[in-house]
């Protein structure tokens, strides 16, 4: 009976979307428990965007390291933006440590 992991919003986004959000924090704790949970990490929202693409923007490397590990898409193209990579979101984010795990 619990609570919909996969519910949408009305920007196509789920809870796992808001949680790599945050900073390091506990938001590294919740994504895992998301996602043993059953939460889609290449789900992707209204704009193309993954949960990955939102931790790469937050700079949450450890939320990022985690995403890649189980298997979350580091090739997704978003076609709205150009074709822009996680790697340009990385990039335009200003956040070393992550651009070189993602070129790496």
């Amino acid at each position: 009976m619990g609570a919909d992991l996969n519910k949408e919003n009305e920007i196509g986004e789920t809870p796992i979307f808001m949680a790599c959000e945050g900073g390091e924090g506990e938001n590294g704790e919740i994504v895992r428990y998301l996602v043993e949970n059953g939460a889609d990490i290449n789900k992707e929202n209204n704009l193309g965007w993954t949960p990955l693409f939102k931790a790469c923007e937050s700079g949450n490397m450890a939320i990022v390291k985690y995403l890649v590990k189980q298997g979350a898409d580091i090739h997704k193209m978003l076609w709205r933006r150009g074709g822009e990579t996680l790697l340009f979101e990385a990039c335009e984010s200003g956040n070393m440590a992550i651009v070189k795990y993602l070129v790496k």
